[in-house]
């Protein structure tokens, strides 16, 4: 199988996976926002934006992890492969333990000023909080595993898992719904019980599937220079990562700090809004990134730079396809998902759509710049754009502006500079070609943006009910996609895939 068609495959396992998620996702914010209150969900969403902020090391050591794994498989070695894991295994204990030592020092100063906690509410937070703090340990100890089952591109197991992620939150969800009592903290316990079964899951499949982690052996596969290489790496993509969090979840404490709880809970609607929507485009880079490790394991750097742009392109189209007409609809899909609707809500989701929506230009890139290994420069000058992100909102709130202006500091900061630096890190890094990039990715893109916007404002101009107008914008918009956002090779390459699996 070709490597297009292998992440063509690839895909629709994530795909799947998403489309359950979505459907699934659907009610169950409805029924626990209706079953834990605004307040309560908002509650939730703080306290878990705070445990995600300080998260950063989860995200960095998977990223390092899957990044090596991949590289060490694109070469070939399998001994390396195994001398890569075991020192994982030896990284994410330590890691574990450090996060949650991090976190218990976090909670005093959250609960000491930091957090708008509505009254006789504190000790409740608190035990979602330790609770939080419980599945986040869970998720450490198995990245090895999870970054083993990405480098072999096993998408199909990681799919499935996800499926039965969302079904378990789904029951969760009716459990809080049907018992009496503090619902609150019930629902945060089962959270954790689930995060906890999941990993089990994982971490036993993989040792019956792959060789490698069958027996675990640490001491005979220790080696430093191995952990340091891996921790260097981990280090400069966590300074990246970690500024790109608190300047996100920064600006939820910062909210909730000068508007409460209730605003929190609008804030999370539009974040699980555009996180779903970004599992759209976010599943196609995931089937991309340990190809383009693995290509550039083997030095070929010409198949790089072409998977880089394709990606892009391929990303910023599939978000679009289904963001742009659902931001003309906001409120009637607001409305249809939540009955009751936060305030706030539809302007932060129309914020973040935009936001997510120019992101997807560059995400890619980021991936590019990280097989190449050399990322210290480039995480040093993303972390600018992130400080000034929180740093802005906070004087701005403090000043009396509307909360919306918190995402726009994300929107500027985080987005548009942030699309600048990583196009030229990667020129520099990679040897990305400014003028192919041009041409081949912001062409089209610009294209396909002002036909589908074009076609939405007329459908919207015609009396019509919500469902009908947003079922004819998509269905408009696939011969713009096809035949404005792709080129020739492209259909043929996507022809061929689903002739060959017919």
């Amino acid at each position: 199988m070709s490597t297009s068609q292998r992440i063509i495959k690839n895909t629709l396992w994530l795909y799947l996976r998403m489309g359950t998620s979505i459907l699934v996702n659907i009610f169950t914010t409805r029924i626990l926002l209706q079953a834990l209150g605004a307040s309560d969900y908002g509650l939730y969403n703080v306290v878990g934006g705070a445990i995600a902020m300080l998260g950063f090391l989860t995200a960095s050591m998977s990223t390092a992890t899957q990044r090596f794994i991949s590289y060490s498989e694109g070469q070939g070695d399998r001994d390396k492969v195994k001398e890569i894991f075991n020192n994982a295994l030896i990284v994410h204990y330590v890691v574990a333990a450090v996060t949650a030592l991090l976190l218990i020092i976090a909670a005093v100063i959250f609960f000491n000023g930091v957090f708008s906690i509505p009254e006789g509410r504190k000790s409740i937070a608190i035990g979602v909080y330790v609770c939080m703090v419980f599945s986040t340990v869970f998720s450490i100890i198995i990245v090895p595993y999870d970054a083993l089952l990405n480098a072999h591109e096993n998408m199909c197991f990681y799919s499935l898992a996800g499926i039965a992620d969302v079904l378990f939150k789904f029951i969760i969800a009716f459990v809080v719904w049907y018992v009496d009592g503090e619902r609150l903290l019930l629902y945060a316990l089962l959270m954790a019980l689930e995060s906890w079964l999941l990993r089990i899951i994982t971490k036993y499949y993989c040792r019956k599937k792959y060789e490698v982690c069958q027996h675990s052996e640490i001491l005979h596969y220790f080696s430093w220079p191995k952990i340091k290489q891996m921790t260097s790496f981990a280090g400069w993509n966590m300074l990246n990562t970690s500024s790109s969090m608190i300047s996100l979840y920064g600006t939820n404490v910062v909210i909730n700090h000068f508007f409460g709880t209730e605003v929190n809970a609008a804030l999370g609607i539009a974040t699980q809004l555009a996180g779903v929507l970004m599992g759209v485009s976010s599943n196609l880079i995931k089937a991309i990134t340990p190809v383009l490790v693995k290509n550039e394991g083997a030095e070929n750097r010409t198949v790089v730079l072409e998977i880089t742009n394709k990606g892009c392109k391929f990303s910023f189209l599939i978000f679009a396809f289904f963001s742009i007409p659902i931001s003309f609809y906001i409120d009637n899909v607001l409305e249809l998902w939540l009955h009751k609707v936060p305030l706030y809500a539809s302007g932060f989701c129309l914020i973040m759509l935009v936001s997510n929506l120019l992101d997807q230009i560059s995400t890619v890139l980021y991936q590019t710049i990280s097989a190449g290994g050399d990322i210290k420069n480039f995480s040093i000058a993303m972390m600018v754009p992130n400080v000034l992100t929180i740093v802005t909102t906070i004087i701005m709130l403090s000043h009396g502006f509307q909360p919306y202006w918190g995402l726009f500091s994300w929107l500027f900061f985080r987005t548009i500079i942030g699309l600048f630096i990583r196009i030229y890190y990667s020129h520099i890094k990679i040897g990305l070609s400014v003028h192919n990039f041009l041409s081949d990715v912001i062409t089209p893109i610009v294209a396909v943006l002002m036909l589908i916007c074009a076609l939405d404002v007329c459908v919207l101009s015609f009396d019509m009910n919500w469902m009908v107008s947003i079922t004819l914008s998509l269905l408009f918009s696939i011969p713009v996609l096809l035949f404005v956002g792709l080129n020739r090779n492209e259909r043929r390459m996507l022809t061929s895939f689903f002739l060959r699996r017919k």
